[in-house]
């Protein structure tokens, strides 16, 4: 897994490991494969974790956000 919160690859070098985790950050977020919503009354996003790298924008903090998980049994590799 990449994003903000990896910090090495374990049995690579930590320098050269920590080198290729920002490469590949940086290719995973180039604008064209960055999808940035926003939102409207009775959105609803879906998205796979195992699939995209994800991140909250700011918000206000003092509109109500509901926010629930669903989880699908099972595992299909992405394609």
């Amino acid at each position: 897994m990449i994003g903000a919160f990896a910090s090495h690859i374990v049995g690579m070098d930590f320098d050269e490991g920590r080198a290729l985790l920002e490469d590949l950050e940086k290719r995973a977020t180039t604008p064209d494969r960055v999808y940035q919503h926003t939102w409207s009354v009775g959105d609803l996003v879906i998205w796979d974790n195992h699939g995209l790298l994800h991140r909250a924008c700011a918000f206000d903090h003092n509109k109500p956000r509901v926010m629930n998980r669903s989880t699908v049994a099972g595992r299909e590799p992405i394609k």
